[in-house]
C-alpha cells in the first residue's frame, strides 16, 4: 500500500469509533455518516474557481462548479457515500479539482439519502436532474465515484433505453457494481477494512435498497446486466484502486462492457485506496487520477456523435 494511503488509514482509525455490528439502524447510520465525512479532512483547500452557483431541477439542487477556461462541456457527477452519506459539501474540493484539471463544468445534483429515499427514487431524482441540464449542455458526460458511479452508469442506460438525453461517456470511479448479498469477489475480503469493512457495505446496501430483491436489478447492480443490457452505452474510464475491497467488481465491470462492445478505459491505481479522489491534501498520487481524467474528457469535449 502507498505509505500515504496508509498514513490516511491509520488517522482514520484513530477518529472513527469501532463499529458495533449489533446496533441499531439510527446508531450505525450516523457513525457511517460521521466517518464518511471525515474524508472532507484530507482534501485539502479549496481550488478557486470561476465561479459556482446553484441551480434547481425540481425540487432538487444542483451545485455548478465553473472553471475558468470551460469548453462548455459538462461533467454531471454522482458523489459516493454508499447512497445513505455524503454530501456536497463533502466533496465540494474533490469536484472543484475535477473542475479546474478537467476544464468542464461539473454539475453535481444534491440528490436525497437512503433510507428516507430508496433505490430507485435517488437514481430517478438524479436522472431529472440530469435532464434539466442537458438542456443546456452541448457535451455531457456521466461521472460518479463510489455508489455514484453505480448511478452514474444506471443513468446511462436510461438515457440510452428512454431516448435521451446525448451522453458522451461515463467516469466510473471505484465504483461498485454488484450488490449481491456475499459477492464472490476476492478483493472483498484481501482489502477488508481498507475504508470499508465487509460488514458495514451488507449494512449500507440493506439501507440503500430496502428490498433485497433489488440486488440484482441491472440498475443497481450493472454486473449482472447480460451483454445486450450494456450494449449501445457511451465509452467509459473506469478506474479502481489496488487496495480497495470494490477493485475486483470494478474491474469486471469495465470487462462486462468491454465485451459489450462498448470503448473502455481502465487504470488500477497501485497503492490506493477507496475514495482517494478525495484525498488530494494527503496523497499525492490523486493528482494521476485527475491528469488521466483530464486527458481522457478532452477529445470528449469536441468529438462527434
Amino acid at each position: 500500500m502507498d505509505l500515504q494511503a496508509a498514513a490516511v488509514l491509520k488517522r482514520l482509525a484513530a477518529l472513527v469509533p469501532a463499529s458495533d455490528p449489533d446496533t441499531d439502524d439510527d446508531t450505525w447510520l450516523a457513525t457511517f455518516r460521521y466517518q464518511t465525512a471525515l474524508l472532507r479532512e484530507f482534501s485539502g483547500a479549496a481550488m478557486p474557481l470561476d465561479s459556482t452557483a446553484v441551480v434547481m431541477a425540481g425540487s432538487t439542487p444542483i451545485r455548478l462548479f465553473n472553471p475558468p477556461a470551460r469548453s462548455g462541456a459538462v461533467l454531471f457527477h454522482i458523489h459516493g457515500g454508499g447512497g445513505i452519506a455524503g454530501s456536497l459539501d463533502i466533496h465540494d474540493p474533490a469536484l472543484r479539482l475535477l473542475a479546474h484539471h478537467s476544464g468542464w463544468q461539473v454539475a453535481a445534483p444534491d440528490y436525497r439519502l437512503a433510507p428516507d429515499s430508496r433505490f430507485p427514487a435517488m437514481l430517478e431524482e438524479c436522472y431529472a436532474a440530469l435532464l434539466a441540464i442537458a438542456k443546456d449542455a452541448p457535451r455531457i458526460v456521466v461521472s460518479g465515484d463510489s455508489i455514484g458511479g453505480t448511478i452514474a452508469t444506471a443513468l446511462a442506460m436510461l438515457a440510452r433505453d428512454r431516448g435521451g438525453p446525448s451522453i458522451a461517456g461515463q467516469l466510473l470511479l471505484y465504483p461498485n457494481t454488484d450488490l449481491r448479498r456475499d459477492a464472490p469477489y476476492g478483493s472483498r475480503r484481501s482489502e477488508d477494512g481498507n475504508i470499508i469493512a465487509g460488514h458495514d457495505l451488507e449494512r449500507q446496501i440493506d439501507l440503500y435498497l430496502g428490498d433485497d430483491a433489488a440486488r440484482t436489478d441491472p440498475l443497481a447492480s450493472p454486473m449482472l446486466a447480460d451483454l445486450a443490457g450494456l450494449a449501445g452505452l457511451p465509452p467509459a474510464f473506469v478506474a479502481t484502486a489496488q487496495c480497495d475491497p470494490l477493485r475486483d467488481e470494478g474491474e469486471g465491470y469495465g470487462q462486462r462492457l468491454a465485451a459489450a462492445g462498448v470503448p473502455v478505459v481502465h487504470h488500477r491505481y497501485p497503492g490506493m485506496i477507496h475514495a482517494f479522489l478525495q484525498m488530494a491534501g494527503a496523497i499525492d498520487r490523486t493528482h494521476d487520477l485527475l491528469t488521466d481524467i483530464a486527458a481522457w474528457l478532452t477529445p470528449l469535449a469536441t468529438a462527434k456523435d
